[in-house]
């Protein structure tokens, strides 16, 4: 996909801000794309320069939360020593995103998409993902230390640990954000990293 310049780039988020504003204020299926545009103050054809569906938008939404993780992974995990301690602090900086940024209203929105969507290719649960792509690499090297077990492959324990930080993010919003997020998504990430502990390492923490 092509770069987009700064006007087309400003044009793409006012929509997608505008949209997913509506969406929490009205729900998504009573939005419409003209009720977007016309918040948007664009042209209603410029929506469909850069989304076919209102359902692009929410799976644009994903890849730009995607991008952070990308992002945050390259600048600061190479500052932890261990593994464990790398996936800790993507964890950390995981949900505190998903709290401060996208929010629960918006999690919402975008969860209750991706269910009630039809078909099976849903962006939440691609593997091509970076936030899939980057616990697994952490999770293979920690393998490699010694420090997680080997008897299943670092592809299916990150998929685990995402289904298990997936469930602390339906919780947060089916409770209306009761509880702290980041706290909690950490408690269940050192949780899940006892249970990942490599040979000889049962029952330590690190």
């Amino acid at each position: 996909m092509a770069k987009l310049g700064p006007t087309a780039l400003r044009t793409k988020n006012a929509i997608m801000d505008s949209a997913l504003r509506l969406f929490e204020e009205r729900g998504f299926d009573s939005v419409t794309i003209e009720d977007i545009t016309n918040d948007a103050k664009v042209a209603k054809g410029s929506f469909y320069t850069y989304f076919s569906t209102k359902s692009d938008i929410i799976v644009d939404e994903f890849w730009k939360i995607d991008d952070y993780y990308h992002t945050y992974a390259d600048k600061n995990l190479k500052r932890y020593g261990t593994a464990r301690e790398k996936l800790l602090a993507f964890t950390r900086a995981q949900m505190r995103y998903v709290r401060d940024v996208v929010g629960n209203a918006n999690l919402k929105i975008l969860y209750a998409n991706q269910t009630i969507q039809p078909g099976r290719d849903k962006i939440i649960t691609k593997k091509e993902r970076q936030w899939v792509k980057i616990v697994a690499g952490i999770i293979a090297e920690g393998q490699v230390s010694g420090e997680f077990r080997t008897d299943l492959d670092a592809d299916r324990l990150a998929n685990l640990f995402n289904r298990t930080a997936r469930s602390v993010f339906l919780d947060w919003c089916i409770l209306d954000a009761e509880f702290d997020l980041v706290k909690e998504g950490l408690f269940v990430a050192e949780q899940w990293a006892l249970m990942a502990l490599g040979s000889g390492r049962q029952g330590t923490r690190q």
